[in-house]
Formats: structure tokens, sequence, C-alpha cells
């Protein structure tokens, strides 16, 4: 019969590797930026008039800068266990933020609508999905099979758009801030793809190695000019 002691080492034992395979043993950050022109073209002038009549209805948000970089999605790809790290998007301010989004290939993500009104997200193209409203502080899942990407939408309002990317071992999201700037939390050590998404492309790609103990700071990516602007 076991001690008492080694019943405790032997649990100590097996709370570890669960740490180790779930990546909790040790989580580090990633800090980095990117370099280049995501901005999509201004309106024209025949448009103004009713972009800003929806602004003030709460319809779209304001104007936004040329390189505010919310169609920009940084993630990490690597052998983890784990759900995905920050993978968490929404509606907010009229639209999808970020427009690229990604999950990991065979499981759900939700789409929070952190609006004062009703979206009805839609999915082109995705088998079995079908629109339904979601009011302010609901939620929509959205199953992810391999393949995509797939274009999203909103059927209530028409200037919503965005993209989802089904990848195989994603590991971790970071939203790129206006100035460039992304961070990954939480991140156990190892080798990754470090991979920026923007709409339905993948335009930067630099393999990382995590170490344990400290916050790696990646070096600029400079994005690839998008096939579709």
């Amino acid at each position: 019969m076991l001690r008492f002691s080694n019943w405790i080492m032997l649990g100590a034992g097996c709370a570890a590797a669960l740490l180790v395979a779930f990546g909790g043993a040790s989580a580090e950050s990633v800090e980095g930026s990117v370099q280049g022109n995501t901005g999509k073209p201004a309106s024209s002038d025949s448009n103004q008039q009713d972009y800003y009549w929806k602004v003030w209805n709460g319809a779209l948000p304001e104007q936004r800068d040329k390189d505010d970089h919310r169609d920009v999605l940084a993630v990490l790809t690597g052998k983890f266990t784990g759900p995905p790290i920050g993978c968490e998007f929404g509606f907010h301010g009229g639209g999808l933020d970020p427009s690229t989004i990604a999950a990991r290939s065979g499981t759900t993500v939700r789409i929070e609508n952190g609006d004062a009104f009703t979206h009805e997200l839609s999915v082109d193209g995705l088998p079995g999905f079908t629109p339904l409203e979601s009011g302010p502080g609901k939620a929509r899942a959205i199953p992810v099979p391999a393949g995509g990407p797939w274009q999203l939408g909103d059927r209530i309002y028409g200037h919503v758009d965005g993209h989802l990317h089904s990848m195989r071992e994603l590991v971790a999201c970071a939203t790129v801030t206006a100035s460039g700037k992304f961070r990954f939390d939480k991140v156990p050590p190892g080798p990754y793809s470090l991979r920026i998404l923007r709409g339905s492309e993948q335009v930067a790609m630099r393999r990382v190695t995590v170490p344990a103990g400290k916050t790696l700071k990646v070096d600029p990516l400079t994005m690839s000019k998008s096939r579709g602007k």
C-alpha cells in the first residue's frame, strides 16, 4: 500500500503533467508590430451623407482612420492541446472588431454582440449555418470545419464585412492596435508560427520560439500587399 506521502507525490506529478499538457506550467508574452498600409479606400463624396446619417443612428462607427488595422489579426499556430488563447470576437461600434476572425478547425467560435442594437450574422458558403438575429448582449456560435476562409456579413447592416479563417493548429489570437502593435499573453514556451491575417489572406509569417521566463519581442513584420485590395 502506498504511504500518504507517496500519494501526495503522485498527485503532484499528475498535476504537473496536466499543466504541461495544457500549457499551464509556464505562460509568457509575445510582443510585436506590423508595417504596411491596411486602409480601405475612403467613401466617395456621394456616399458621405448616407454614411453620416447611419453614424448618427448608431448603425455605423465613426469614420475610421486609413491605418486603423481593424481588419488585421495576429495568430500563433503550433502544437498545443489547450483551448485557443485570446480568440474572442464580437460586434462593436456597428461592425466586427476585428473583422478578421480565426478559430481552430473542428470547434466553434462565438461572436458576441456588444452593440446596443441587433445584428444578423451571415457566413457565405459555410454549410449548415443559418443567419439568426442576435440582440444586444447575446452571442452567436459558428461551427468551424476545415476549409475556408469564409466571408462574413450582416443581413441587417450591409456595411458589415469580415472573414473567418479555419486553422488546424491555432494556439492564440491578438488584435492589432491603430499603431500596428500586438501582444499575446499566457503563451506556453515553445516553437510557433506567427501569422498575420488580413481579410481573406495571410500577409506575413515568421517562425518564432517563445522562451521560458521572459517576454519575446519580435522584430516588425512587413505585410505583403493584399491581392484583394
